[in-house]
């Protein structure tokens, strides 16, 4: 497969302000063998008249126009109809480097993986910063990419064998979609190829719905983490199912210092991290420096905050 299709997802909603970015830098890829679906979600701004006109221009362009049903049936709807041997995911307020695809795919080819991913970079800017050169390459199957942490929960940044999407659909109507959906496309993979180089820019916009659900705290990703769990227990994966009890450990104390939280909220945090501690406490899968600090949140909370607070932890 010298020249493989790429498909590239992109739902559209309220971005009029990011969009001409976002689309340049699709057409700008040095890598030129691809399709991009966009999805209208029925934006109520000048999005699908944009999106149009791109589409005029390019027939690699295509656009799906929908009623607003949020980015989850966006992207399902994109995944319905394509046609990539790989597929890769955009937000409508984020841009990529001109080498994004072309990198990302060589890795694919050269590794034989099924998954390439990269790192990405925080901002508020429409040029792509110049970032170190070196590239450090790392290899994993579909355990130790979890175990070794460089499993990465954001379905964006990466690049994916379509194969990999073959029942996979994103749950509509909850805000951490990602968190559903990207932990089986990487237990699927037979092998993921990890660079550190920057190829993605995540622009930082205080009308996103990370940025607004973060000032209003949701709960949705411990559903999230218990579907996770009991899929790993139900198939006796041992060393999954404590994984995944930690990395629900972790966000829970990121949750728990939410100052937006509710009294509700914060008992509910309080006790599925203890009933998930207890269960792995004595795991050799969770890495020592997490077993103090989860130890020393269990019996002095409030030092354990002010010290990760000193720390810049949190």
């Amino acid at each position: 497969m010298e020249n493989p299709l790429i498909t590239v997802i992109i739902p559209v909603y309220k971005v009029e302000q990011y969009l001409h970015t976002c689309l340049d830098s699709v057409l700008n890829q040095s890598y030129n063998n691809w399709e991009l679906i966009l999805v209208d979600d029925g934006s109520p701004d000048n999005c699908p008249v944009i999106c149009d006109e791109y589409a005029a221009k390019d027939k690699r362009i295509k656009v799906i126009h929908k009623k607003n049903g949020g980015v989850s049936s966006a992207r399902n709807i994109a995944l319905d109809n394509t046609k990539g041997d790989y597929v890769t995911f955009l937000d409508s307020d984020d841009f990529w480097h001109p080498e994004y695809m072309g990198i990302l795919l060589g890795m694919c080819l050269k590794y034989d993986a099924d998954i390439a991913q990269c790192n990405f970079v925080r901002g508020v800017g429409k040029i792509f910063p110049k970032c170190k050169s070196s590239q450090t390459v790392k290899v994993f199957d579909n355990h130790s990419v979890f175990l070794k942490g460089y499993a990465k929960i954001i379905l964006c940044a990466k690049l994916y064998k379509s194969y990999l999407f073959d029942g996979v659909r994103m749950p509509v109507g909850k805000i951490n979609e990602d968190d559903f959906t990207t932990w089986k496309c990487y237990y699927k993979a037979k092998k993921i190829v990890v660079i550190d180089e920057a190829l993605y820019y995540y622009t930082i916009n205080n009308q996103s719905i990370m940025f607004i659900s973060a000032k209003q705290p949701c709960l949705g990703f411990m559903e999230a983490y218990e579907e996770r769990i009991d899929f790993f227990k139900s198939r006796g994966i041992k060393d999954m199912e404590d994984f995944s009890r930690g990395h629900l450990c972790k966000a829970l104390l990121l949750t728990s210092s939410n100052k937006n939280l509710s009294a509700e909220q914060k008992n509910i945090v309080h006790s599925a991290f203890l009933d998930n501690w207890q269960k792995i406490k004595w795991s050799k899968n969770v890495a020592f420096p997490f077993r103090i600090l989860f130890l020393m949140l269990r019996l002095l909370p409030k030092t354990t905050f002010k010290l990760l607070n000193l720390l810049r932890l949190l």
